[in-house]
Parts: structure tokens; sequence; C-alpha cells
């Protein structure tokens, strides 16, 4: 077998893959929701720190503080908030949140989630290895003496409710990162390394606060919808609809949900004089396909919303023409 050959069958086999990875992908909708159906203000107090390296607590709490301030469907009381207030009141940080004080700064403050935690362990070594100094079609042909710089943060985050002053949860993190230099190289030290580890923790801490405390969804407008496995694949998304359409689809992938989540469609006119409600149980990861009749309709603007809980969670105006 020539090369020629190889490579049309290698394109082949590559044709076939994504042939058969598209018959299994249902698209998502185009539109995104993220909310807390509860009230979720979060704070994030200061960190303890039990391992040797010094102010590596400050490094995680800072990072996972950033991550829930971009993180959707919630709130974040800032630290200069926090210190100022518990400033104020006398209360001070010291690292270390028992159920009164807890209680107290979700009074002070509103929010109803404390976040918090200990770093019990930092880990830095230095591991003789090699480099590749020259390569060639691909592969290494020359290797040096070199170092393996690398480094892992160890913490246990806990999430205290700040109406009873329990911890609600806690999560065991860690993160690591590592850099390769040739041995005459200069080593600018393990802080660049450190501080990746805790962005690492930090993302944990986020996913693990998006995937408990908030609810996913992706919705989209359509003209027709077909089946597809155990979701629906949408046809013609439009916020403009004729007598010809027949139906309007409002397809829902239910991303991230609770068990006991009540999802409710609820159709009307621009006046609300008009409405019309589906009602559903929402389940994690299922997919819903609602519809509306367009010849029931006459010509004018009309609205789709969803609620998730009897909270809105999305809503689009649509229009059918005369």
């Amino acid at each position: 077998m020539n090369d020629s050959t190889a490579i049309l069958i290698g394109l082949a086999v590559a044709v076939v893959l994504v042939a058969s990875l598209m018959f299994f992908i249902i698209p998502e909708p185009g539109q995104r929701a993220i909310v807390s159906t509860d009230r979720l203000d979060v704070a994030v107090f200061e960190f303890r720190n039990s391992s040797t390296r010094e102010s590596i607590e400050e490094t995680v709490r800072s990072r996972i503080e950033t991550k829930l301030v971009n993180a959707s469907g919630m709130r974040v009381f800032s630290r200069a908030q926090l210190d100022a207030l518990l400033a104020e009141q006398m209360l001070g940080q010291a690292g270390l949140v028992d159920a009164a004080t807890a209680v107290e700064i979700g009074a002070l403050t509103g929010v109803n989630k404390l976040v918090t935690g200990t770093v019990f362990g930092v880990d830095t070594t230095a591991t003789p290895t090699t480099v590749c100094t020259e390569w060639s079609n691909g592969e290494c042909i020359t290797q040096a003496p070199g170092t393996e710089y690398s480094a892992r943060v160890y913490a246990q985050i806990e999430i205290v409710d700040t109406t009873t002053g329990r911890i609600e949860n806690s999560y065991d993190a860690s993160g690591s990162d590592s850099v390769t230099l040739p041995t005459e190289s200069i080593f600018a030290g393990y802080d660049g390394l450190l501080a990746s580890s805790a962005t690492q923790i930090a993302e944990a801490i986020e996913f693990a606060f998006s995937s408990t405390y908030t609810r996913e969804l992706r919705y989209g407008l359509y003209r027709d919808a077909e089946p597809k496995r155990d979701g629906f694949v949408g046809k013609g998304e439009t916020q403009r609809f004729t007598d010809q359409d027949g139906m309007i689809h409002l397809i829902v992938h239910f991303v991230r949900v609770q068990p006991s989540d009540v999802f409710d469609v609820v159709w009307s006119d621009a006046e609300e004089g008009w409405t019309k409600i589906d009602q559903d149980v929402a389940t994690n990861g299922a997919w819903g396909d609602y519809t509306l009749d367009v010849d029931a309709l006459t010509g004018g603007r009309y609205t789709v919303r969803g609620l998730l809980n009897g909270i809105e969670i999305l809503e689009i105006p649509f229009t059918v023409l005369p």
C-alpha cells in the first residue's frame, strides 16, 4: 500500500467517524439561561493556612472570589465590603467561622452563603529530567539535561448557610501545575505554578457551586422541530411567524435542574388578555418541545415565557404576521 492509498483510507475513516459523531450529537439551542431559583448572595470569607507556604490561603481565597464574581446566577459581596463591615461591627476575621458569626454576618450583609476553607498542604518539587532542544519532522533528535518544577495545592472548602450557621457543603479540592526547563535556564520561582494551582481549585469550586445552587437551560424558538435520539433539533430559528408555519416550537434542553423542579410555559399576547399555559416537570438532561398552533392566533405581538419553580427564567417576544 503506497502513501497516497494510506492517506485516502485515513481520510475515509475520519469522514466516517465525524458522520457517526454527528448522528449521536444533538445541537444545542442557541440561547442560554443560568439562574438560581433561590436567592444566592455569596461572600468569600478569610481562609486558614495549615501548610508551610506563606500567604497561599489568600491566593486560593481571591481566586475563588474572582471565579464566583464572574459566574452566572449569583451575587458576590466583595472582600473589601466584608472587611469594612466586619471592622465597623468589631467582628474581625480570625479565619474561623462559627455558627453564631455566620448568622451575624448574614444578618449584617444580606448574604446567605459564606465560602471559607483551609489550605492544608502545598508540595513543590524539582525533579531532574531531559528536555528536547532540537526537533525534526515532529521527532526529538537532540536532548539536554533539564529540571521539571512542579507545585500542588490541597484545600478543603466549606459553604456555610448563614440562616442556620451550619456547613451546608464541604469539598476537598486540589490543583497542580508544572514547567520543565533546561538546566542552564533560570527558574523564576514557584509563585506562578502555585497561582495556577489555586485557579484550578477555584474552577472546581465554581463548578460545584453552580451545579449545586444554579440551574441551566438552553432554548430557542423555531418554525419546526424533529426528534433526534432523546432530544429535538430545531429548524428555522425565528421570532416572526406566518399562518403557513403551522406550529411554533419552543425547544428547551434542561442542562442542569433538580428533581423537584417544575417548569411552566406561558404563551400570551401583548396585552396579556389571552394566555396558554403548558405545565411540565423538569428532568435533568431532558428535552422539551412546547408548541403553539399559529392558526389559533391573529396577527400581532406575542410573548412566550418559561418559569422554573415560579421564577421567570426565559422570555422570547415574537410576532405573528397577518
